[in-house]
């Protein structure tokens, strides 16, 4: 597999960000649990997964997410008081 690296950045001619990407990307799938970083995803076409990936069963965060707030939406208000303000910062594409 590390051949195959080498081959690979010097066949694209990418220098470091390149390597980079390969190393992260080859670091992630050796993992016990298959990773790949987000920054990676962020282009349009990685928007466009990801916004796929969202709509999957496994893909359980923003269903659990909405869940609490629906289920304890009395008692987050309680808790925060009159006066908070709730900002999402990973709303992504918002659809």
């Amino acid at each position: 597999m590390q051949h195959f690296a080498k081959d690979v950045l010097r066949v694209t001619g990418q220098g470091v960000l390149q390597e980079s990407f390969l190393s992260d990307v080859l670091n992630g799938l050796r993992q016990a649990q298959k990773e790949i970083f987000s920054k990676y995803l962020y282009d349009q076409r990685g928007s466009e997964l990801f916004e796929q990936i969202t709509q999957l069963e496994e893909y359980y965060p923003t269903r659990t997410e909405i869940d609490i707030m629906t289920t304890f939406q009395e008692e987050i208000i309680a808790a925060l008081g009159p006066r908070a303000v709730i900002v999402e910062y990973g709303s992504g594409s918002s659809t």
